[in-house]
């Protein structure tokens, strides 16, 4: 019985991956864009993206709005913040990250994902995208023997990876644990000269020193709650003073000084 063959993909290497270029004594074989492209596409979706944010890159990255001149340093912010993002692709190198700092909606997660992207396409780089709340509950929950995934195997992608993502890192109160494997995951990557890029909301500062306590006084336990609920969250409170220092030498600090999008009027 004869089949019908398949017709080629591509026009220009016959779906061989590689072409010819240059003449005559000059001419050699090298890969053809569509090898490079699939490979592409293959480590995109490795890569975890998650659907919110799978378009992102710098071409849709928003940095003009009507209530917004030159000026103004929310402009002059996001501009900066878009050009470093940038400037990092094009002179990536191992084990250098980046930290990006800003409060909900200032586009922190969209330039991350809009690095990790181009790394992927332009240099072919394996990224993975991870969620720190999710990191967490999928840690946790491979200690539960009903479930069919060990601790390692979690963590071998995350330690192993070129480029981890590690999106809203401190976004909620973290426990002992939850600080001790941050810190061994900083510390493995940062050891192992690996490129780690963290998004999040906590404001670069160290702990806050502790008020001394008023002898004989006796402040009320809910005023004590209330003054906490209102200060500032630092990201040396949330993953500790040593780890922030780790986390400042293996990353460079890009802080993003705007409004949330979601509140603005285009």
């Amino acid at each position: 019985m004869r089949t019908e063959s398949k017709a080629a993909v591509c026009s220009v290497c016959d779906d061989t991956g590689w072409k010819p270029v240059g003449q005559g004594a000059n001419r050699r074989m090298t890969r053809c864009e569509c090898r490079l492209r699939r490979r592409g596409e293959s480590l995109l979706e490795a890569a975890r993206i998650p659907k919110r944010y799978e378009q992102c890159d710098f071409d849709n990255f928003q940095t003009e709005f009507p209530d917004l001149s030159p000026s103004d340093q929310e402009y002059k912010s996001l501009h900066s913040a878009r050009f470093l993002a940038g400037r990092f692709v094009d002179e990536h190198l191992p084990g250098q990250g980046l930290l990006f700092i800003g409060s909900t909606g200032t586009g922190k997660t969209h330039l991350a994902v809009a690095v990790i992207r181009k790394l992927i396409m332009e240099r072919q780089i394996a990224c993975l995208f991870c969620d720190f709340r999710e990191l967490m509950r999928q840690i946790r929950q491979s200690y539960d023997p009903a479930v069919q995934m060990t601790e390692l195997d979690v963590m071998n992608p995350v330690f192993d990876t070129p480029v981890l993502l590690l999106d809203d890192l401190g976004s909620a109160a973290m426990t002992e644990w939850q600080r001790d494997t941050i810190g061994y995951i900083l510390n493995k990557r940062y050891s192992d000269g690996q490129t780690t890029i963290v998004t999040t909301c906590l404001a670069d500062k160290p702990s806050p020193i502790a008020e001394p306590s008023e002898a004989g006084i006796g402040r009320s336990r809910t005023l004590e709650e209330a003054r906490s609920a209102m200060r500032e969250r630092t990201l040396g409170e949330r993953i500790g003073d040593q780890m922030r220092m780790r986390l400042k030498d293996m990353t460079r600090t890009i802080e993003i000084q705007a409004r949330d999008f979601r509140s603005r009027k285009n």
